[in-house]
């Protein structure tokens, strides 16, 4: 998200960029195959974490509000998440981002 940072900020050798730069040129239909002590090698690594949805209270957090006040952010449509395990709302970072964007204050131009 720019200008806006929640995740833990990876090594450009991420787990998904790794796993990019393998598959990269094999025609789809195409198989790839990998040691299992490699994969295991890499999940180990810090910068393998996989970015995970945020809950209510982490998004929260972030605002400085209450989580009642995201939540009534969601019901009234203004921020997109979804429902875990039927009840607890997560909020993905796709979704936050296009909130960010939809209620950043519009800059007004001088005359």
């Amino acid at each position: 998200m720019t200008g806006y940072q929640i995740r833990t900020t990876q090594s450009p050798a991420t787990l998904d960029s790794r796993l990019r730069r393998l598959i990269d040129g094999v025609p789809d239909g195409g198989m790839v195959s990998l040691p299992v002590e490699r994969v295991r090698e890499w999940l180990a690594e810090p910068s393998a974490e996989v970015e995970r949805d945020l809950m209510v209270a982490e998004v929260a957090s972030f605002f400085s509000r209450s989580p009642v006040t995201i939540r009534t952010w969601i019901r009234d449509g203004r921020l997109r998440a979804y429902r875990f395990r039927g009840r607890e709302y997560r909020i993905t970072a796709a979704a936050l981002e296009a909130f960010i964007r939809a209620e950043r204050p519009r800059t007004v131009e001088a005359d």
